[in-house]
């Protein structure tokens, strides 16, 4: 196997970095498969060793019954190829001797790992970077020949939609140095691709990365997704032998010195909150990968991570993930309904909006950790919070030597975790939509504060209007609050919510939102401002929530009212 050494990245003939760690030769890959097979068995013989009520026999039945229950209606042919598998395991594992149900699990784990793996090219890698930003642009075009001859050999100015921040010189630097572990905030299933075009405007290596399978069933994504480094990850699969193999394939990635990306929250936000909780598995494999590299001796054992937030003003999926949202906490009061990223129009409309509108995706790139939650300064020296240097070694060691200790390492990885969060909420960027959401929804459920939220969610449209003056006076407290916070680095803004006035602020939110969510999220009648969707003008407030930014307005509005008393509004009916 290569060591990190000869895996770290060089830049290539215009300057761009190539992470020869993703190319892997055949002999290479055929060892990634067959180790990931053997770990993932000998995690689970080792759990039938310590536990006395488990078996190989009740480990296979679980995997058989869950996957059963996914393929019950099966349509796809993938899907049916399964089933039959499954099935044929079903009817012969608990007739057989363990020595043979170890063979089983074998045949299991070698499945999810044929699945999982990614294949990536360097060359591929290039094309698709480059030829992507002239596909977009080709699909802001209408379908007509004429239209993709006029956009042939042109190409989309990414900078006029994605800006990227944060220590970039810094990462890059890091990047020579040690694995590097991106752990993204997760809006919207584009991100996969847009961070991925991110990552190469940086001048950065490829980064392997788990996307979602169900996006691998469109082609063109398909092609992008592999050939920027992506691996599958199939969240519908909850038996312990595919998370183990999904584990162990991550791990050995990191081992082998190739630079990972996940989204620690598991899946897209779809309350439209920056995350609050994130899931620790993936990330706490970075101190074991840490632990193995210290005691194989590698010259470059180190792997720091990178928290990145993703803040876009409009979302591709909004409608569909705050439906998800309340059907879960709201149960039988809100159904689900289609997302629009399977709808290959709504897509469209979408990326002509962007562009059209001069939207922007916001990628910020946090200040580097390492695993234990300190920052990195540029020379890969932990820094703690009062600046002293810190040896990363002590936090592993025992009488001078590197140790695995699962109990201790599950403590430091849950210390990551807090601080990765403490990064999302500082590198959060406010953009117009969040700020006037935020203040349109609040002045509208202060007018029915006898309401739970579920039914101020249903007082939708003109009869429901509140004065277009008291949103405005309601931003404007809002804006010098945020603009407070921002001096205090608590959080970032977009330019115009640094520097314009309530109205200019408000203006283009609804610009912006009449762009894309059409007569839905927030409109002017002649009685003032309302909205068609309460439920999305929520999504797009809850970008702001855990801030304690209520209070503020709520004690400011108490204080010194905005308006008369407030008029009234219609029953619901």
């Amino acid at each position: 196997m290569p060591d990190t050494a000869a895996l770290s990245p060089s830049a290539d003939s215009v300057g761009r970095p190539a992470n020869v760690g993703l190319l892997l030769t055949r002999e290479q890959r055929e060892h990634v498969r067959s180790e990931v097979i053997r770990r993932t068995v000998e995690d689970h013989l080792e759990m039938v060793r310590k536990a006395r009520d488990m078996s190989l026999e009740v480990i296979i039945n679980d995997a058989v019954y869950q996957e059963q229950e996914r393929l019950r209606n099966a349509r796809s042919r993938q899907d049916r190829e399964e089933a039959r598998f499954w099935n044929k395991v079903g009817h012969e594992f608990h007739r057989v001797s363990e020595a043979e149900r170890e063979r089983i699990l074998e045949r299991i784990a070698g499945m999810y790992v044929d699945e999982i793996m990614g294949y990536f090219n360097p060359v591929l890698h290039k094309v698709a970077a480059k030829v992507l930003p002239w596909g977009l642009k080709a699909m802001l075009s209408r379908f007509s020949p004429a239209a993709w001859l006029k956009y042939l050999g042109t190409r989309l100015n990414l900078e006029e939609n994605l800006v990227i921040s944060g220590p970039l010189d810094h990462i890059r630097e890091l990047a020579g140095r040690a694995t590097l572990i991106m752990t993204p905030t997760h809006v919207s299933n584009l991100d996969s691709v847009v961070i991925g075009l991110g990552l190469y405007q940086m001048r950065l290596p490829p980064f392997t990365y788990g996307a979602g399978l169900n996006l691998f069933g469109n082609p063109v994504i398909s092609f992008f997704l592999n050939n920027l480094g992506a691996y599958k990850v199939d969240r519908r699969k909850k038996n312990g032998i595919y998370k183990t193999a999904l584990k162990h394939y991550a791990t050995l990635s990191m081992e082998m010195g190739q630079h990972n990306l996940f989204f620690p929250g598991g899946t897209r936000s779809r309350s439209g909150e920056v995350e609050q909780k994130i899931k620790l598995g993936l990330l706490g494999c970075g101190v074991n990968v840490y632990v193995s590299n210290l005691l194989a001796g590698k010259p470059n054992p180190d792997l720091f991570v990178i928290p990145c937030t993703v803040s876009c003003g409009l979302v591709l999926e909004a409608r569909s993930l705050i439906e998800d949202f309340l059907k879960e906490t709201g149960k039988s009061r809100f159904i689900r309904v289609r997302s629009d990223f399977s709808r290959p129009m709504r897509v469209l409309k979408f990326w002509r909006n962007l562009q059209s509108m001069n939207s922007r995706i916001q990628l910020h790139f946090g200040e580097p950790l390492d695993l234990f939650g300190n920052r990195v300064d540029r020379n890969g020296v932990s820094r703690d919070a009062h600046g002293r240097p810190v040896d990363r070694r002590k936090y592993v060691e025992n009488d001078g030597k590197p140790v695995h200790y699962p109990q201790r390492d599950q403590e430091y990885t849950r210390e990551l975790g807090r601080s990765i969060l403490d990064a999302y909420r500082r590198n959060n960027v406010a953009m117009s939509t969040h700020t006037a959401a935020f203040a349109a929804f609040n002045v509208m459920r202060r007018r029915n504060p006898q309401y739970d939220l579920y039914r101020v969610l249903r007082t939708a449209g003109p009869d429901h209007s509140v004065p277009l003056r008291d949103v405005h006076a309601e931003l404007a407290i809002l804006l010098a609050r945020l603009r407070d916070m921002e001096s205090k680095g608590e959080i970032l803004l977009a330019p115009e919510v640094r520097t314009g006035n309530a109205t200019d602020v408000f203006a283009k939110a609804m610009e912006h939102f009449g762009s894309f969510h059409d007569q839905e999220v927030l409109l002017q009648g002649p009685d003032g401002v309302y909205t068609n969707n309460m439920k999305l003008l929520y999504y797009y407030r809850n970008r702001l929530d855990h801030y304690g930014l209520d209070k503020v307005l709520d004690k400011s509005v108490s204080e010194d009212p905005v308006s008369e008393k407030p008029q009234e509004t219609r029953s619901e009916g």
